[in-house]
């Protein structure tokens, strides 16, 4: 089974080689075609090469940052792509990004499928969502790249990075609740061994959750109550302020809007 791989961000390509798939690459810097071709993989030289190297209907991965540059490489290459192509992100775009994409597509007759991974190992899952033609299409290449039987279709356009962002949220949340956990343990007045309670709440390994403050608007917006959640990203907010290490968040390229069909 022959894939598109778009770009180099997190190294998708290799993951996909090592899963048994024929890998043609894109390359959206000249960076990124360095890196590749070092690793190993096949490059492609023009968007229209695809169409000979690539069986209708095709699918292009793209492993890309966030953001406006996202945006771009969409535009250029989808001007040449024949209706029927799928382009998947697995980026945990804002979904409400992802649904401008989505429609902006639809109407050249190119499906665009938002996919979100939850977990790791034998026990990741994988949800995509969109179009259910293009679900369709995608599914077999995606579920090349996990354990069996851990990818699904999810829903409309735009729910699995929806969820990626809520899952940011339950990260968070989680971090801090087990912060306050061992807090709690350490102001035990007994004793204990506090390597096992550290062991049992790893507040400190818990992964980076860069999309959990977009859930603070959009709860908002949607008319969502998250006290929970909403709390947590604002502690944690505070605690960076306090540190002197706040950093931007995940970037969003457009406002806050829906789609007429998912209103």
């Amino acid at each position: 089974m022959k894939l598109a791989i778009i770009g180099d961000a997190t190294g998708i390509a290799d993951r996909a080689a090592d899963a048994g798939l024929e890998v043609l690459c894109f390359a959206t810097s000249e960076g990124e075609g360095e890196a590749l071709e070092g690793r190993g993989h096949r490059l492609l030289e023009a968007w229209t090469d695809f169409s000979e190297a690539l069986e209708a209907p095709r699918i292009y991965l793209l492993d890309l940052p966030l953001g406006e540059r996202l945006d771009a490489v969409i535009d250029e290459g989808s001007a040449v792509m024949e209706p029927g192509d799928v382009l998947v992100d697995p980026g945990g775009s804002w979904w409400c990004d992802t649904l401008r994409r989505y429609r902006r597509l639809r109407h050249r007759a190119l499906y665009f499928v938002d996919v979100a991974l939850f977990g790791e190992g034998e026990a990741a899952l994988l949800l995509a969502s969109g179009d259910p033609s293009g679900v369709d299409i995608a599914l077999p290449a995606l579920r090349k790249l996990i354990a069996p039987g851990r990818a699904q279709a999810f829903g409309s356009a735009g729910a699995a990075h929806y969820a990626r962002m809520v899952g940011d949220g339950v990260a968070t949340a989680l971090a801090q609740a087990h912060s306050e956990a061992v807090q709690l343990m350490e102001a035990w007045p007994g004793e204990a061994d506090l390597e096992v309670v550290r062991s049992l709440w790893p507040f400190e390994d818990m992964p980076p959750a860069p999309r959990d403050s977009w859930l603070l608007d959009d709860a908002v917006r949607l008319e969502a109550a998250v006290p929970l959640l909403a709390q947590a990203v604002m502690l944690r907010l505070a605690e960076r302020l306090d540190a002197h290490s706040s950093e931007p968040p995940a970037p969003r390229v457009g406002g806050f809007g829906l789609p007429e069909d998912i209103r």
